[in-house]
């Protein structure tokens, strides 16, 4: 597997801003995960993060869409002969709870996936990047490891890309880099935060004085995603497959229908997948669900949902084939990772376990560190 250009990155982070932006490569990343797709574009002179559902709908050609007080904020991406409608308001065309998502282990390789990823690349497209010389993708542990994954990625998406209404956006260079590296990436950014955590914690780890001190450690990424949970183990910099991994059906997916069944048996009447996401977003806000006009408290459902937290977490520790004897920190990113993080303190009360701010965009931005880092190294080895 590559490791981090460590050095490199390092400088970048520190020169952030010194550099003439009109002389730097153009870099830009992607996050698409299974439930939200996060990528950079450009604000300025620098770059800010968006976000938009990760759904992809066969695109409605009728004058219907077209009615309504304004225009909503979606793009029609072309994929395999059919058009495909995506971005922050596709949840507006969607017709049912699932319709539009893939959350196979061949996502990385289907149209959805193909949408999604022409979809924030036309985002980028109107923000003012007509091409872009180095794109950073991510894939969950286990897609990563599988080499023709990543060169799949790299042969579709580098080129002339069609991101639809007639319009281009050429990729000269396609870097492809396991999801929790980008939160890894961008750790030392949040070092005050860390250490005021380490100093709390009750273990061996003292205070690091710098970033470059993280080089020194065995750190684990973990990574509750909508689908798998990935964690990697990262000793000097350096990624350690065998400790390394992704379970399926171990994410917030898992939860949202652990609730679900729950409240099939509290309303007596079967509950459909368009109810899934309102259960997420109350989850997420903490907050009743509302069904037929009647809030449900879902605060009742907790000892369900932790125990599917508990089992996922399992599931991890087993796979790191007791490599977490020799765990110095563990970080947490992703869309929802308290819970997580809580079941893992209390197992692992002598390491801290750090939540990374903004943990949703963390990877995200953490790839556009690495594919600055590396927008100067040659392509060979990427």
């Amino acid at each position: 597997m590559p490791n981090l250009p460590k050095p490199k990155l390092r400088e970048v982070i520190s020169a952030a801003g010194t550099a003439s932006s009109a002389a730097a490569p153009v870099v830009r990343a992607i996050d698409v995960g299974f439930g939200l797709v996060k990528a950079s574009v450009r604000e300025g002179d620098g770059v800010s993060f968006i976000s938009f559902p990760s759904m992809a709908i066969p695109a409605d050609a009728s004058a219907v869409r077209t009615l309504g007080t304004r225009r909503r904020d979606t793009f029609d991406v072309p994929v395999g002969g059919a058009h495909y409608e995506v971005g922050r308001d596709v949840g507006l065309a969607q017709a049912g709870g699932s319709f539009g998502r893939d959350v196979t282990d061949e996502f990385y390789r289907g149209a959805i996936y193909e949408a999604l990823t022409k979809g924030a690349l036309r985002y980028m497209l109107e923000a003012g990047d007509p091409r872009v010389d180095v794109l950073v993708l991510g894939l969950p542990v286990n897609q990563y490891n599988d080499a023709k994954r990543r060169d799949y990625l790299r042969s579709r998406f580098e080129g002339d890309i069609d991101v639809g209404s007639g319009k281009h956006l050429h990729v000269e260079r396609v870097l492809v880099q396991a999801q929790p590296m980008g939160g890894y990436a961008a750790l030392d950014e949040h070092l005050d935060a860390l250490n005021a955590l380490i100093a709390r914690t009750p273990g061996a780890l003292k205070p690091l004085p710098s970033g470059e001190a993280l080089d020194d450690l065995a750190v684990l990424m973990v990574d509750p995603g909508e689908h798998t949970l990935d964690w990697l183990l990262i000793q000097q910099g350096s990624i350690n497959p065998r400790a390394s991994g992704a379970a399926s059906d171990a994410g917030r997916h898992r939860v949202v229908r652990s609730v679900l069944d729950s409240l099939v048996a509290e309303v007596g009447r079967p509950l459909g997948p368009a109810v899934l996401p309102r259960i997420n977003d109350a989850l997420r806000h903490g907050q009743p669900v509302k069904l037929a006009g009647v809030a449900h408290d879902l605060h009742p459902f907790e000892p369900v949902i932790m125990t599917v937290v508990e089992d996922s977490i399992n599931r991890m520790v087993d796979g790191l084939r007791d490599a977490h004897e020799i765990i110095d920190l563990m970080v947490l990113v992703g869309g929802h990772p308290e819970r997580y993080r809580d079941v893992l303190a209390r197992r692992f009360p002598a390491i801290p376990v750090f939540i990374m701010p903004d943990p949703m965009e963390a990877n995200v931005r953490g790839f556009q560190l690495i594919g600055e880092a590396m927008a100067e190294e040659p392509a060979a080895g990427a």
